[in-house]
């Protein structure tokens, strides 16, 4: 059948694209125009041959259309994650990342009902999901575009194609975190690790989130102590509770830097001396 033929050639020409192309920009581009490309044809196909019955309409929404359009989805995405990507550094990365992670767990939970309907493999209401003639019947699905073509489009076959697209660019989003991770890792083990006591690493956090320095103050403390805790090899401890000891000392509250500033003026006075 000619919608299973188109398929096929997406197929090949999608597997070319992954062994031919290493730069997820480029691959991204060219996915993208081959999903758009391969979709015009689909919807030439359908307005030219139709479908022999319901049955045949379902499949070729529910397991045919929705391949390029995932991947379209998934690849839009993916384009976006590569070209707003920090520059600053690994650990803004990874916060950029997770703040994706959450948009899309925020998309899944909210079509956790449908996505039941498709993990558990239902088809009682395949006729009503996949099938053009009810596309202005169901008014609860509400996704882009606000306006589909009623003879390409079923009431639930993009919101389908963006569950899967969704979960493929999730993939893609945990693998590049990994390969982040594990350079953040490496330049720990091989290179920086912080060596003082864990009150003076929380007064050195706090003390820089006070100043502002931060994300200028907006971060939070806890996640300004995660990040770098991380990056410098500290040992987990509760950062609030030290915090709260380091304001019941007797003494100075701030030893750590105040110590830090007359260790730091020493070092320039005798640089000064042996210059001199």
């Amino acid at each position: 059948m000619i919608y299973e033929e188109l398929l096929n050639a997406f197929n090949e020409e999608l597997k070319d694209i992954h062994l031919r192309i290493s730069s997820p920009l480029e691959e991204a581009n060219l996915v993208i125009a081959l999903c758009t490309l391969s979709l015009v044809k689909f919807q030439k196909a359908v307005e030219k041959h139709g479908f022999q019955n319901t049955d045949k309409e379902i499949s070729f929404f529910k397991s045919v259309k929705v391949i390029p359009m995932q991947y379209l989805i998934c690849y839009t995405e993916l384009r976006s994650c590569e070209l707003n990507m920090p520059k600053g550094g690994k650990l803004l990365q990874i916060q950029f990342l997770e703040t994706l992670e959450k948009k899309i767990n925020k998309f899944l939970n909210k079509h956790k009902e449908f996505m039941v309907y498709l993990e558990l493999k239902h088809t009682l209401l395949d006729k009503y999901y996949y099938t053009r003639k009810y596309l202005n019947k169901i008014q609860s699905i509400k996704t882009y575009p606000y306006f589909k073509d009623p003879k390409f489009n079923t009431s639930h076959d993009t919101l389908l194609a963006r569950i899967h697209g969704f979960e493929l660019f999730s993939k893609y989003i945990i693998q590049r975190k990994f390969k982040i991770e594990h350079t953040i890792n490496n330049f720990i083990e091989k290179k920086l690790v912080w060596s003082g006591s864990y009150a003076g690493f929380i007064e050195f956090v706090y003390g820089c989130q006070a100043m502002g320095y931060f994300n200028d103050g907006n971060a939070e403390t806890s996640k300004i102590v995660k990040i770098l805790g991380d990056f410098l090899g500290v040992e987990s401890g509760n950062s609030s509770r030290t915090y709260n000891e380091i304001k019941a000392r007797k003494g100075s509250r701030i030893k750590f830097f105040e110590e830090t500033g007359q260790k730091l003026l020493r070092k320039m006075e005798d640089e000064d001396g042996i210059d001199s």
